[in-house]
């Protein structure tokens, strides 16, 4: 029993300091922050995610707190109607400056709930930027957050990360006389758990269109009582994998899908390597669903890519699964949730309504020749770049089996379209791993690849994306030119980038 009571004495004073450490020092009064002012646009990625999120959810509506200026709602509108929320000279400035939307005025450090209906909550994608360090009295909005969370598919909370902004010894008051307090992001995220608000999605955001620094902490928060979070996981999942030359990471690229409860079906492109061997071998271990050689008659004199997507249309229609993967050999796909695997991420997804998933890409290099063949190519390969070419940001490879036929050729494999295509508003991760080594980039790409590149697809501009490498070429990168790839820290510094490619190509 005092035990208890000692735990309740402790939480009662860290909900009165807001969960910040001891001995921080918090404002008492801020200075006005008049927007209308500034030329400065912080969290500018905020608006264009909530503006991508609110096509994926089917919104209608961006409710905006603490709305400032208004300014980044207007490139959003028509697309959505606006609401937006403040007080003071900004909600007058809006409410003259501005033709479209309602512009409500509300004091978010008083009581009371915001004046919009459930209805518009249930259809909207919610904002809240660079306003909760400006509050005396910040429970009333994590309050007002939790009743609109009752009805809102997501709602986008951004504020500076202390520790990142002043620094780790910062105790407060700081040099910014707008802000009451900062948060740095564990003493964050305990306060919108201690509020019983579900975060989905947590990590860094950039603090403004001039620094480009990842110093802002964003939480993107759920709808409570998600019935996605009681779902069974019983869903047949396959993965259609064509190969052709991949003997020195294709068990382990099978093995890796079969560990996460994906079935795989293998469509050889008649290897001329030891591709077969390992595919008989897998067959007997019983990690494989199937395979076939295609074309059935014999090997080709081109990469018939138009053909391997077809069989892999017809393969989709005929087999018994709830979902199919399009995947490659040097792919691993992961979901945007950290501790849930393949399967389960697709079953949380088919929960939730939605029928395709699209992924972020990333490609690895090598930046030494000492990839050992048939050694798990995840662990060795760490050094990454995000994918930029057009191709990259349309990666729609995975989708429920709804009994209709789809289309992949059309795309060149890019995207799966089907009538009723309804996409996952987060997107899934994609690590590619096209090249190993000097001598298997040498290999793959002059004698595999160029050499065998049909005609008539090169005609319809498809096989372009080696066309500037030539013999005598590096296909060694140097790692201080790529990023260093640690789960963690990736899902934490690119939370934007991966979950929507925004911003990836500033």
């Amino acid at each position: 029993m005092f035990q208890y009571f000692k735990k309740v004495i402790q939480m009662n004073k860290i909900h009165k300091n807001y969960f910040i450490k001891d001995g921080y020092e918090s404002r008492l009064q801020p200075l006005y922050f008049n927007d209308n002012v500034q030329e400065t646009i912080y969290q500018p990625d905020v608006y264009p995610l909530a503006e991508y999120l609110g096509t994926g959810f089917d919104c209608k509506y961006i409710v905006d707190i603490g709305c400032g200026s208004g300014e980044k709602l207007a490139a959003i509108f028509p697309k959505y109607q606006i609401i937006g929320i403040d007080y003071g000279t900004n909600i007058k400035e809006c409410q003259n400056r501005w033709s479209f939307g309602k512009w409500l005025e509300h004091d978010l450090d008083k009581p009371g709930r915001v004046p919009v209906s459930k209805d518009i909550f249930s259809k909207a994608i919610i904002i809240c930027a660079d306003v909760i360090e400006h509050l005396t009295h910040p429970k009333y909005l994590l309050n007002n957050l939790k009743y609109m969370m009752d009805y809102a598919p997501v709602f986008l909370l951004s504020t500076p990360e202390r520790d990142l902004v002043r620094g780790t010894k910062d105790v407060g008051p700081h040099a910014n006389q707008h802000h009451i307090r900062e948060w740095n992001m564990n003493e964050f995220i305990q306060l919108l758990n201690y509020f019983n608000l579900s975060v989905e999605f947590s990590g860094l955001t950039v603090n403004n269109n001039r620094d480009l620094a990842k110093k802002t902490i964003l939480a993107i928060l759920k709808k409570n009582r998600n019935s996605a979070d009681k779902m069974s996981n019983s869903l047949k999942i396959v993965a259609l994998m064509a190969t052709y030359n991949e003997e020195d990471i294709l068990y382990n690229s099978v093995k890796r899908l079969r560990d996460q409860g994906i079935y795989v079906y293998l469509i050889d492109n008649w290897s001329t390597d030891s591709t077969h061997i390992i595919i008989e071998e897998m067959q007997k271990q019983g990690l494989i669903l199937g395979f076939e050689r295609f074309p059935s008659q014999g090997p080709s004199k081109f990469y018939c890519w138009q053909d391997l997507l077809h069989r892999v249309e017809l393969l989709a229609g005929q087999m018994d699964a709830d979902w199919f993967i399009h995947h490659d050999v040097d792919e691993i796909r992961t979901t945007p949730w950290p501790n849930i695997n393949l399967h389960d991420g697709i079953c949380k997804v088919d929960h939730m309504g939605f029928n395709a998933i699209d992924h972020t890409a990333i490609t690895f290099h090598p930046v030494d020749n000492l990839f050992i063949s048939a050694s798990n190519f995840e662990d060795h390969f760490k050094y990454y770049e995000f994918g930029k070419r057009p191709g990259h940001f349309t990666q729609i490879k995975a989708w429920k089996n709804m009994g209709i036929p789809v289309d992949l050729m059309q795309s060149g494999g890019h995207q799966v379209c089907f009538e009723g295509r309804c996409i996952f508003p987060y997107k899934f991760l994609l690590k590619h791993y096209p090249i190993r080594s000097q001598a298997h980039g040498e290999k793959k790409i002059f004698q595999d690849r160029q050499p065998r590149w049909h005609p008539h697809e090169r005609q319809m501009g498809w096989h372009t994306q080696y066309d500037l490498l030539k013999p005598g070429c590096s296909f060694l990168r140097d790692p201080n030119e790529l990023n260093y790839f640690e789960e963690n820290e990736f899902n934490n510094e690119y939370l934007v980038e991966r979950l929507s490619g925004i911003g990836i190509l500033r």
